[in-house]
């Protein structure tokens, strides 16, 4: 099995694709061999002043935050808004609509069951 290796991993979030207010991403790696989806990927978060960005998860997806502080909203559960910072990780289930945001900004890792290189603009709320 080869093994890939991504040394510019695009961390800085000017190098990510803005997705809407303060989001970016930038998927790193998918599963290209014809298998089930899996993407990994870099996001961050940055204050913004239109609030946060809010989208329906097209995936069952794991994201770990390694640096700053995420905040995220299930729209379910309206007001509950959840602090993350470096270490925590977080499940979010397909069909779930969220709103991530920061006080400051954050960045994270993430993996999920999708495409690499969906268009990740067509799920904001």
């Amino acid at each position: 099995m080869p093994v890939s290796v991504c040394k510019k991993p695009f961390a800085d979030a000017s190098a990510l694709q803005y997705v809407a207010n303060g989001a970016h991403n930038r998927d790193i790696f998918g599963n290209e061999d014809g298998g089930p989806p899996l993407t990994c990927g870099i996001m961050a978060i940055t204050k913004h002043d239109s609030g946060g960005t809010s989208a329906k998860s097209p995936c069952t997806g794991y994201v770990i935050v390694t640096e700053g502080e995420l905040s995220l909203e299930d729209a379910a559960k309206p007001g509950d808004i959840s602090i993350l910072e470096p270490g925590n990780v977080i499940r979010i289930d397909k069909g779930t609509t969220i709103t991530w945001s920061s006080r400051t900004s954050g960045k994270a890792i993430y993996v999920g069951q999708y495409e690499y290189g969906m268009d990740q603009k067509k799920y904001l709320v």
